[in-house]
């Protein structure tokens, strides 16, 4: 039971935030409570000074191998605009010298010690280092793949990027969506139980999509009002746009929370996107001009560059599932009076690359246009994982969002990195570690909150209102010295996700906490607490919470996963 306020002198927050939360299924097994604040975790400062910018940057030649052997001298690298120098210099995954095979191999005696000299001081090397991990994640999209052989090949290239990508103590998750996220497979580095994974996921990737069915009602549709005079299909396909920008609007988040869970792992760290559907004009397929989603694209790139994740992309719809069918007349199959098919099936190809150029490029990551080039593009992400060069530089003027670039003096060469460094503040931090919560309990968190779920409410139809109460261990909040006792503040971030394949807004309540000087002792045994409604669609839902300690810089996460039962309001 949380300590009485008033006895202890410590404020009571009561907050009603009341914001409609739109939902997406996530079947993910959370581990208890009591895991979430083990003692040995490092403590979260939540610096906001970017002191060192670390830049993992790609090297390939003509025949798109991994050129090694650079050193830093070879590079040049540009942060907003202006030169800097490289101060800390690796490359990872060069391979080791070796003899040819049957030499004789005579051991060389140490040379004489020369006499001192003062020669220039080299970029310092952090090759003494351990190898990094490798987290990889696979976001397999909602595909349309009947063609055995072309999705077996698809598949088997996923299975040979984690076979050749992955090493003792790396590790891989496979995520699915079909207009939600239907399974997740967490991190795991056991390539048996992945490749299992990858089977059952294939097997869901069979059927055309649904919105080809749609194209051929609209196509009808039209052919009957041209044949009437009467009307005409234009809000049937604005409507149908508008559901794409939102199917799409929840994937880009899906991934956004992928990336920010991401973001506290140490190593190198990529997201591997196997897509259909993530248009740069949402909808267009329908007819319609299509919802622009600029700023989707934006936001997830943003995301990715502030926390070192590559996006690697390959387009995998199959080649004849958007052909229109021979069969029929013209009269039974309007699609056949329309412009050449192939000319539609080529802007949809253009509308899907203009999104996946845009993030692969932007990130350093590796792009594929179809399936036929799934194996190449599984073996040159795989070399990604391998072999890179690590260059570090102190970043100039304190920008919190700079371009950069990255070039090689050796011709012929093809440097990939991220185009932006991007720092983000505690507030939009918090943010990605509540929303990445959803899909993986957060190792930095060190701060213990505990939540009680009461029970919800059907306030009407559509809308269920549960109450939360966050209570917070006053004596591991970190105050300072006021006039009158000791004062502090907290954030509150709260988002919800659940089975209409969309994630809430996160929401952000900040409160100040204060304690009167002659309570400053016995205040150390009490609680804060907040209480909450949250507003969902459905009681089938998942709630992420997350507590900030302003001062202390520390945080805390719990999840619901499920409301306790309802009650109708009369």
């Amino acid at each position: 039971m949380p300590h009485d306020s008033s006895r202890a002198g410590v404020t009571r927050v009561t907050r009603v935030t009341r914001r409609r939360a739109v939902l997406l299924a996530m079947f993910l097994a959370v581990g208890p409570l009591a895991a979430q604040t083990p003692a040995d975790l490092p403590r979260m400062t939540g610096s906001v000074e970017l002191s060192l910018v670390n830049l993992d940057v790609v090297v390939t030649g003509k025949d798109g191998k991994p050129i090694h052997g650079l050193t830093a001298a070879d590079f040049e690298v540009v942060h907003g605009g202006k030169p800097v120098a490289i101060t800390n210099f690796r490359e990872e995954g060069a391979p080791e010298a070796l003899p040819p095979a049957g030499a004789l191999v005579t051991p060389t005696p140490p040379a004489p010690t020369p006499a001192p000299e003062a020669p220039p001081a080299p970029v310092p090397s952090i090759g003494e280092q351990p190898r990094p991990k490798r987290h990889v994640v696979l976001f397999l999209d909602r595909l349309a793949l009947p063609d055995p052989k072309e999705r077996q090949e698809v598949f088997d290239a996923l299975k040979g990027l984690l076979r050749k990508g992955l090493q003792p103590g790396d590790e891989a998750m496979i995520v699915t969506w079909q207009r939600a996220i239907r399974t997740v497979h967490p991190f795991t580095g056991d390539l048996a139980k992945l490749e299992l994974a990858l089977d059952a996921a294939a097997g869901a990737m069979v059927r055309p999509g649904e919105e080809l069915a749609e194209i051929e009602k609209l196509a009808a549709d039209d052919a009957w009002f041209e044949s009437t005079g009467v009307g005409d299909s234009t809000m049937s396909r604005s409507l149908d746009a508008m559901q794409a920008f939102q199917e799409i609007k929840g994937k880009m988040a899906a991934m956004k929370g992928l990336i920010g869970m991401m973001t506290g792992m140490e190593g190198r760290k990529a997201l591997v996107l196997v897509s259909r559907r993530l248009s740069r004009m949402a909808g267009a397929e329908f007819g319609d001009r299509g919802v622009d989603t600029r700023n989707l694209i934006d936001a997830l790139t943003e995301a990715a560059n502030a926390g070192g994740v590559t996006l690697h992309t390959i387009y995998a719809a199959a080649f004849e599932a958007e052909l229109p069918s021979a069969a029929g007349s013209r009269n039974l199959n309007p699609r056949l009076n329309s412009p050449s098919a192939v000319s539609r099936v080529q802007a949809a190809w253009s509308n899907e690359m203009a999104t996946l150029s845009m993030l692969a490029e932007r990130t350093g990551g590796v792009l594929a246009s179809s399936t036929k080039e799934a194996s190449v593009f599984a073996g040159q992400v795989a070399e990604d994982l391998g072999s890179w060069y690590s260059l570090g530089y102190p970043a100039p003027g304190g920008a919190k969002v700079a371009d950069v670039s990255v070039k090689v003096k050796r011709p012929g060469a093809t440097v990939r990195t991220r185009h932006s460094v991007v720092e983000k503040k505690p507030e939009e931090q918090m943010k990605d570690r509540v929303l990445a919560n959803l899909f993986r309990w957060d190792q930095n968190a060190r701060l213990p909150i505990a939540v009680l779920v009461k029970p919800a409410t059907v306030v009407k139809k559509g809308k269920v209102r549960t109450p939360i109460e966050i209570q917070i261990p006053l004596g591991r909040l970190v105050l300072l010295p006021t006039s009158r006792g000791a004062k502090g503040a907290v954030s509150i971030f709260v988002v919800s996700a659940g089975p209409r394949g969309e994630f809430s807004d996160v929401v952000r309540d900040r409160r100040e906490v204060e304690v009167a000087a002659a309570d400053l002792e016995t205040a150390k045994g009490s609680y804060v607490t907040y209480q909450i409604d949250v507003d969902t669609p459905t009681a089938e839902t998942k709630i992420s919470i997350g507590v900030y300690d302003e001062v202390g810089r520390e945080a805390g996460f719990r999840v619901v996963t499920r409301v306790a039962s309802e009650k109708t309001r009369r």
